[in-house]
C-alpha cells in the first residue's frame, strides 16, 4: 500500500510541475525566443509568394522589425531577417518587401550585401525604409542598380519615428500593394476552349488554348517539387479585353507578360497593358503560356495557338484578319520572337510533338503583322541574338523596341535592334531615359506604341 501511495504522490507532483510550467498558450500561439521577442510561427510559412526581408541593424532596427511584423499581419508572407544564415535562394517568391533603416537614400551594408548575394530577377521589390531625407525615386534607383533585372513597385514606404506612430500608414501601404498576380482562370465546363467556345466580342472570356489530353509537349512534368510556379495540371489559356462599346476597333494585340519563364507578371505586364490598349481601340488578349520546366519552344506554340484563335474569329472581333500583332515584356517578348522565328505560318504542334493531333485551328496561319519588344529582344533568356542571317530567315514583321537606359540589357537591345534592321526588318525604337527594367505599363510609352501599331495596320489595307 505504501508503494502505491508513493507512486500516486509522485504522479501528482509531476502533473503539478507540468501545470506550473504551462503558459496556457496553444501550440499555434506566439512563443518567446531567447531575446524575449515574440516570434510568430506564421513567419515560417512556405505556401506564399511574398517574402518580407528586413535588416534589424542600427538604432531603428526594432522599428524596421515591428514594421515587417505589421506588414505580415496585414498581407501575410514569410518574415526573414537578412542577418540569418540560410541556404534558401528565394526562388519561389514572386514579391519581395525589403525593409531597412537608412538616411539620404543610402543602403546599410547588410542590405547592400543581401542584394549582391541573391538574384531577384523577374521578382517585384517593394522597399520600406525608416529614416530621414529619403525619397522614393532615389531609393528605387539605388535598388535597381543592384538588382537590374528586378521589377520595382512604383513607390516606397518612407517614414521616420516608431512604427506605432505610423501604424495606419503602414497598413494602408501594404493593403494597396499589387501583390495578387492571380489572373482569371477558365471555367471547368464544356465549350471553354478556343476550339469549342462561342465568341462573345463585347464580354470578357477566359479560354483554354488546348483540348485536354491534346497539348503538344516534349517535357514530362508530373510533380511540382516547389520550384515551379505552375503545377503539372496547368493548362495554357487566353483572356480577352474587349474594346469598349462606341470605340472604333483598330486591330488586335496579343500580350505575353514577362517573368524570366519562372512567373507571369499578369497584372503590370498583362492586364494593365491590355486594359490601356483596349481603350485605344485594340481587341486585346493576355496569353498565359507555359513556364518552366516547359521549354521556350513549347510556350511559343501556346502563343501561336492564341494567334490562330483570334484570326479564326476576326470577323466577330471586328478586325481585318491581317491586323493582328504580338508583343511581350522581357521573357514574354523572347517568347513572341521564338514564335515568329520558328512557329508561325502553318507550323503546328507536330513540329515538337509527333503525338499531337492537329485540329481545324491548325489550318489557320499564326502569322503576325507586328511585334512589340518591350525591354526584350529576339533570342533566348538574357541573350539577344545578333545573328543577322537567322533574323533574315525568320521573315520577321515590323518590330517596336521600347527600353530604358538603366536596363541591364540596354546594350543588348541596341545590338539586337541593329541586327534586325540589317536583316531587313522595319524597326521602331523608343528609348525611355533613366527607366529601369520592368516598368510595365508605366513610362507613357503606350500611346507611342499605339500610333506606330495603327500605322502598321493601315499599311496592311
Amino acid at each position: 500500500m505504501k508503494k502505491v501511495f508513493t507512486i500516486l504522490w509522485l504522479l501528482i507532483f509531476i502533473f503539478c510541475l507540468a501545470a506550473c510550467n504551462n503558459t496556457g498558450k496553444s501550440p499555434s500561439s506566439l512563443t518567446a525566443d531567447d531575446t524575449g521577442h515574440e516570434e510568430n510561427e506564421m513567419q515560417d510559412q512556405t505556401d506564399t509568394n511574398i517574402l518580407i526581408a528586413y535588416d534589424t541593424g542600427g538604432e531603428t532596427g526594432d522599428t524596421v522589425e515591428d514594421t515587417a511584423i505589421l506588414l505580415q499581419e496585414t498581407i501575410g508572407g514569410r518574415l526573414f531577417s537578412i542577418e540569418e544564415d540560410t541556404d534558401d535562394h528565394f526562388s519561389s517568391y514572386e514579391f519581395v518587401l525589403l525593409g531597412f533603416a537608412g538616411e539620404n537614400n543610402t543602403l546599410p551594408e547588410p542590405v547592400d550585401s543581401f542584394l549582391h548575394d541573391y538574384d531577384f530577377g523577374a521578382k517585384t521589390i517593394f522597399p520600406f525604409v525608416v529614416g530621414e531625407n529619403n525619397d522614393s525615386a532615389s531609393i528605387l534607383s539605388v535598388i535597381s542598380a543592384l538588382q537590374p533585372g528586378a521589377l520595382l513597385g512604383d513607390n516606397a514606404l518612407l517614414f521616420s519615428g516608431i512604427a506605432e506612430e505610423h501604424e495606419q500608414e503602414i497598413i494602408q501601404w501594404g493593403q494597396k500593394l499589387p501583390l495578387s498576380n492571380e489572373a482569371l482562370k477558365p471555367a471547368n465546363s464544356d465549350g471553354n476552349t478556343v476550339a469549342t467556345a462561342s465568341v462573345t466580342p463585347q464580354a470578357q472570356q477566359v479560354l483554354y488554348l488546348w483540348e485536354e489530353g491534346n497539348v503538344p509537349a516534349t517535357t514530362e512534368y508530373t510533380v511540382n517539387n516547389g520550384g515551379y510556379s505552375d503545377d503539372p495540371d496547368f493548362r495554357p489559356y487566353i483572356t480577352s479585353f474587349p474594346v469598349p462599346e462606341g470605340t472604333p476597333v483598330k486591330g488586335a494585340v496579343l500580350i505575353c507578360p514577362g517573368g524570366a519563364f519562372q512567373f507571369r507578371s499578369d497584372q503590370p505586364e498583362g492586364i494593365d497593358v491590355a486594359e490601356a490598349l483596349s481603350k485605344l481601340g485594340y481587341q486585346s488578349f493576355v496569353v498565359d503560356y507555359r513556364l518552366r520546366p516547359y521549354t521556350q519552344q513549347e510556350g511559343a506554340l501556346d502563343l501561336a495557338r492564341a494567334v490562330r484563335f483570334v484570326r479564326a474569329h476576326a470577323e466577330e472581333y471586328g478586325i481585318d484578319e491581317n491586323d493582328i500583332a504580338v508583343m511581350g515584356f522581357s521573357a514574354g517578348g523572347i517568347l513572341s520572337g521564338e514564335m515568329l522565328l520558328n512557329y508561325d505560318g502553318q507550323i503546328n504542334g507536330t513540329a515538337l510533338d509527333p503525338d499531337y493531333v492537329p485540329d481545324a485551328l491548325d489550318e489557320i496561319t499564326a502569322d503576325a503583322a507586328a511585334c512589340g519588344m518591350i525591354y526584350s529582344f529576339y533570342g533566348r533568356l538574357s541573350v539577344g541574338t545578333t545573328d543577322v542571317e537567322l533574323l533574315r530567315s525568320g521573315n520577321l514583321p515590323p518590330t517596336f523596341y521600347c527600353y530604358g537606359t538603366r536596363d541591364p540589357f540596354y546594350n543588348q537591345f541596341l545590338a539586337n535592334a541593329d541586327a534586325a534592321e540589317e536583316a531587313g526588318v522595319s524597326v521602331e525604337r523608343l528609348q525611355l531615359d533613366d527607366m529601369p527594367h520592368g516598368f510595365g505599363a508605366q513610362g507613357d510609352w503606350i500611346p507611342t506604341y499605339s500610333e506606330w501599331l495603327e500605322s502598321i495596320f493601315i499599311d496592311n489595307v
